[in-house]
């Protein structure tokens, strides 16, 4: 019996809900005419419906065989037509690059598009990274006094520059040019005759000194023959100077069909927009080029200095890769470089002895990336996503690391916001820097129908029937055009009681239209933009937090209620659900450390733990947390070691401090680990909340141990034996002494004390033998 009522409890629960569905339909398709139907997504239009049925049903809903008759439904379906499909380029490196050649890296070129509003439509757009793809390089270059070492280092290592352009294509271009500061007081001085600087030429602008062109010598000589010279202040004036070398195309000599790239290198910081009051010059760069015949910039006592945001936008405009190469001020041109993908930054050494390194580095770091673009206005939205060189497909514009003829493919999902006021089309451009995919977008907002009925009879005389039902002429409306513009009277129709019925969408409704409109002649008229419905029980403003999205931009206005995409709740779609607290690879909401609140982790304290990081996985105890996670990137980035080395591309931005005193103060973990070198690394790292990303500072000395003073060890060791040596000789030699010291003394003491002489000694026999000579005795006698 229990089972028995829970399946009747379950077989109601599906029946309301779907009545409910269907009544949420029902009111987003109840538009009276066949244009407005089809606006809406999902809905279709019939001319001559079964009869008890709209005009207007939701597709899903219904059968389409029983409602109409196929002949009278209109109900148009997005399409897709490649109007251009050559294929991409595919060369091997060996091979002679044809300068007429043309280089297709995206796939398709056009497409024809027609779209229902809010119906997304994917396409598949394929990037491949030609081999020897054309470049054009432009050396900008500071010129004022300080920077003579690096011009004559320029000069040394022209020829290896252009060997090194040469083995990327053989499709190269060079160019120089050069730049001070605007020539006024107070940033130059003017008096006459006057140098800024012993031997230095007279201070100007900026001077295009040679064009692009592929003859290394003539670059070679060209910046050989380009003169020091000097200003007043320390900023440069290298933002008027890089204007016009981006707009000046013809003269700078960019052709259309390259990769741009244009090195700016200097030793100091730059002016911007608004410095050029201090000189009397408000009136804000336009953009636009100024180059006399001799390539001179004249008109900088006209123009103020351009802003940040118009060298980003030109450069964009442009597709010109603008590399930073500086001496000075790191911090400065790193985070410019932030401010934009067409901007990169390198450091040079002193005299700037690694710019063709650095060129080179920077290079293959803009050509082994392809960032995907639009210039779509709000009638379209266009979104992306890609699984680059892996196996899971992620939102992205961005893929890196792309080798020579690699492949990678981009989905594409456009949907149609609105209808355009004009009924026009658009044309909207997706791309690279390099090139594009038009998309030439026709949208599908107007009824395919005969043409109008002839007959007003059918309409009261005030109307003709178009799309099945009655197109009323003005001042007039209702199903039959039987209203006049004076036929209400205090929100009722007055006087037709079966029209004023229509007004109320329920029976137990006691106000016509929800109370948000006037009832006249049985039809609704809401009173706000924002309302809509046939009976204005929609508000479109129920649906937005006041961003100026529905939804927030991840999901549908149904009448007033949001419908979230996958991935969202909130009554407004303004919350992550709880997949985005779970870290891949687990199965733990927040890891089992905190609780998810609109898709963020709200860590906990757990005894005398604090859990931190995106899904609280981390705490001061837990281990090395995620020192191992940062440490490769941290390596690679500020060191140019480990096991990353050579693929820094991927890695999250950190910033090089000269001390982490602070960042440890203010609660960040602290991680040394050790390098290749035997160096230890210190950085650390802590989780930002309000903006769901770590964040990552390295202390910018590692600190390595001494090498050990060989020569000094060796020379010890040597002088160690020696010294052993000759202490164990002067030992040997005393002890040695000492010994027959006490020898002597014992013999010298025994001979002192010897009882006996030769005489007494028994033993003694003298060695003289004497003879008597008789003969000698008796003479003697005589």
């Amino acid at each position: 019996m229990r089972v028995t009522a829970a399946v009747l409890v379950l077989a109601i629960v599906m029946v309301v809900a779907a009545r409910v569905e269907g009544r949420e339909r029902t009111k987003r398709c109840a538009a009276t005419q066949c244009h407005d139907c089809i606006r809406s997504p999902g809905c279709v239009w019939c001319m001559m419906p079964t009869e008890g049925m709209e005009n207007c049903q939701h597709g899903a809903s219904i059968n389409l065989t029983s409602f109409c008759d196929p002949i009278y439904l209109q109900n148009p379906q997005n399409e897709v037509l490649l109007e251009r499909d050559d294929d991409l380029t595919m060369r091997e490196r060996k091979q002679k690059a044809n300068s007429n050649e043309e280089i297709i890296q995206l796939k398709p070129q056009r497409i024809k598009l027609r779209l229902r509003k809010g119906e997304a439509q994917n396409i598949s757009i394929t990037y491949r990274r030609a081999n020897a793809y054309p470049v054009d390089l432009y050396y900008l270059m500071d010129l004022s006094n300080s920077m003579r070492d690096d011009k004559d280092n320029l000069v040394a290592v022209s020829d290896v520059l252009a060997q090194t352009l040469y083995n990327l294509t053989d499709q190269y271009m060079i160019g120089f040019g050069s730049f001070v500061d605007k020539v006024m007081m107070p940033y130059a001085d003017t008096a006459s005759g006057k140098t800024p600087c012993f031997g230095c030429a007279p201070t100007y602008s900026f001077r295009n000194d040679m064009k692009l062109n592929n003859e290394p010598d003539e670059f070679k000589q060209g910046v050989k023959a380009a003169q020091i010279s000097g200003n007043l202040d320390s900023p440069e004036g290298g933002f008027d100077a890089l204007m016009q070398a981006m707009v000046c195309k013809s003269e700078i000599g960019w052709r259309d069909v390259a990769r741009r790239i244009l090195v700016f290198s200097t030793d100091a910081s730059f002016h911007q927009a608004g410095d050029g009051r201090l000189a009397g010059v408000v009136v804000p760069n336009d953009e636009t080029c100024h180059l006399n015949e001799h390539g001179e910039y004249t008109d900088y006592d006209k123009y103020d200095y351009p802003s940040i945001g118009q060298i980003i936008k030109v450069s964009e405009e442009r597709g010109i890769n603008v590399i930073f190469a500086v001496l000075s001020n790191p911090k400065l041109y790193k985070d410019l470089s932030e401010q934009s993908e067409t901007f990169s930054y390198g450091l040079l050494s002193q005299g700037s002895s690694n710019v063709v390194d650095l060129i080179k580095e920077q290079y293959e770091s803009i050509s082994s990336e392809v960032i995907l673009t639009d210039n779509s206005t709000d009638d379209v939205t266009i979104a992306y996503s890609s699984a680059c060189k892996g196996s899971e497909i992620t939102k992205t514009n961005k893929c890196d690391n792309i080798k020579e003829n690699n492949e990678v493919t981009f989905t594409l999902e456009v949907t149609a916001n609105r209808c355009p006021a004009n009924g026009k089309g658009s044309i909207v451009e997706v791309k690279t820097l390099e090139d594009k995919v038009i998309l030439d977008i026709e949208f599908l907002c107007s009824c395919d129908c005969p043409p109008a009925d002839a007959d007003k009879s059918k309409c009261n005389d005030h109307g003709q029937i178009v799309c099945g039902v009655c197109a009323c002429d003005y001042g007039y409306y209702g199903d039959k055009c039987q209203c006049g513009g004076d036929g209400d009277s205090g929100g009722f129709s007055g006087g037709n009681e079966d029209l004023d019925k229509r007004c109320f969408a329920s029976e137990e409704e006691t106000r016509p239209c929800s109370g948000r409109g006037r009832c006249s002649c049985g039809t609704c008229l809401c009173k706000e933009e924002y309302v809509s419905g046939q009976f204005c029980e929609c508000n479109k403003r129920k649906c937005s937090l006041g961003t100026g999205q529905d939804c927030s931009g991840h999901g549908v206005c149904d009448c007033d209620t949001c419908k979230c995409d996958p991935g969202f709740k909130g009554a407004h779609c303004q919350c992550r659900d709880d997949l985005a607290c779970i870290e891949k690879g687990s199965d733990k909401v927040c890891s089992g450390h905190g609780t998810c609140e609109c898709g963020k982790c709200r860590c906990d304290t757990q005894g005398n733990e604090t859990y931190t990081g995106r899904f609280c996985e981390d705490c001061l105890r837990c281990g090395t947390g995620k020192c191992s996670q940062f440490k490769d990137c941290v390596q690679c980035i500020h060191f140019g070691n480990g096991p990353r080395q050579h693929d820094c591309n991927t890695c999250m931005k950190s910033e090089a401090v000269d001390s982490l005193n602070d960042q440890v103060y203010k609660g960040a973990r602290l991680c040394t680990v050790e390098d290749e070198d035997g160096c230890y690394v210190n950085f650390t790292y802590r989780y930002l909340e309000r903006e769901s990303r770590d964040e990552v500072f390295v202390q910018t000395e590692r600190q390595c141990p001494e090498p050990p003073p060989i020569l000094p060890i060796v020379f010890g060791v040597i002088g160690t034996i020696v010294a052993v040596g000759l202490i164990t000789l002067l030992i040997w030699k005393i002890l040695t002494h000492i010994h027959d010291q006490r020898e002597y003394a014992k013999f010298e003491k025994e001979s002192q004390n010897a009882k006996f002489n030769a005489e007494e000694n028994p033993l003694y026999k003298s060695a003289a033998t004497t003879v008597q000579n008789p003969v000698f005795d008796q003479q003697q006698a005589i």
